[in-house]
Parts: structure tokens; sequence; C-alpha cells
């Protein structure tokens, strides 16, 4: 018995059909699905390389301002270290002639423009009773303008000379007012000074 050669072709295409329905199909989708997840995670690993990447070029820019980060942990330190800076206060007086009578922490708070307390920044204020002429008060102010470390000058206020005036500016056998007249001839004043520094 001979079959039709329309049937035949009919036949063959629906076997073919058949076949890619049931073996060509899944395994195309296979492969769609495969490489969805390739793509996924070729970007994924895009990614991660550009961030790995941005990581080693900003360590290696810190590297390269190791000096810059320096001045800004001189400048904003993380701790307060009060007797570092007492000692810096009262040996920056004396270099620039002037006599430090009071030296004293008058405040120490974190600075209430920020709301979060655990990083902000913190000021502490220093009261400071000193002796000296005009010019050895401006050098002062002046090595505390250019140091590392952020000073802020607060308040200065003018004394008489007649309140712990130090025995090394009055001569025995004058009274108080003569010694304080030779203090102020001499160009000797009393002031009074409130600085602020900052720290993390």
């Amino acid at each position: 018995m001979q079959i039709d050669r329309p049937i035949s072709i009919a036949l063959a295409l629906l076997i073919i059909l058949l076949l890619v329905f049931f073996l060509v199909m899944p395994e195309y989708k296979t492969f769609g699905t495969l490489q969805t997840q390739l793509a996924k995670l070729t970007a994924q690993d895009n990614a991660e390389h550009d961030y790995y990447a941005a990581i080693d070029r900003t360590y290696f820019d810190l590297q390269s301002r190791q000096e810059d980060i320096k001045k800004i942990d001189d400048a904003l330190p993380q701790d307060s270290a009060l007797g570092r800076l007492i000692y810096y206060l009262q040996e920056t007086g004396k270099n620039n002639g002037l006599v430090v009578k009071n030296l004293f922490l008058s405040k120490l708070s974190p600075n209430n423009s920020s709301a979060n307390t655990t990083n902000s920044v913190k000021g502490v204020v220093f009261s400071m009773d000193v002796l000296g002429s005009y010019e050895s008060l401006q050098s002062f102010l002046v090595s505390l303008e250019k140091s590392a470390r952020i000073f802020e000058v607060v308040n200065i206020s003018f004394g008489s000379t007649s309140t712990s005036a130090p025995t090394s500016i009055s001569t025995p056998g004058l009274s108080q007012s003569q010694s304080q007249s030779q203090s102020q001839s001499q160009g000797m004043y009393s002031f009074s000074l409130q600085i602020k520094t900052y720290s993390y």
C-alpha cells in the first residue's frame, strides 16, 4: 500500500513539530534561563569589580594625602586631650611674653547643632588669665591662629594689674598702687580670655 505524498509530507511535518515541541523547546527554554542567569552573574561580577576598584582608588588617594589627613586630625582630634591643651596654652603664652596666672577648663559640652551626640563635635572652652603687654597678647593670638589645631577666641576682657600681679613685676618697698602704676608704665596689663577648641 502506497501512502500519498501530501499525507507523508504532512505526517513528516507533524513528527518534526512534535519533536520540536517535546525535545527542542524544553532545551531552548533551559538555554534561555541559563543565559538570563549568566547575564545576572556577569552584571553582579562587574558591579563588584567596579566597587572594589573604587575602594582601591580611594585607598591610594588617601595614601597620597596622608599629610592633609594628619593636618585634619591635628585640627580636630578624636579626643580632647585636656592635659596637652593646657600645656600648649601655657607654653604658647610663655613663649609670647605672657605670664599665665590662671588657666582652667570652663566648659566641655557637645555641639548642640547635631542631633546625633555620639559623633558630634564637642566644644572645649578654657578660661585664661594672663599678664603682659598688648604686643605679647597680639603675638599670642597670632600663634593660636597659626596653630594646627582650631582655636576660637570667644571673649577678651581687659583688667587692671592690681589683681594677682606676679612678684616678678612688683618692686619690694612699693605700695600696691605704685606697683600697678609701674606695671602699666612698663606696658603690662591683665587680660582674661575665653578660648574655645573642638574635638570629636
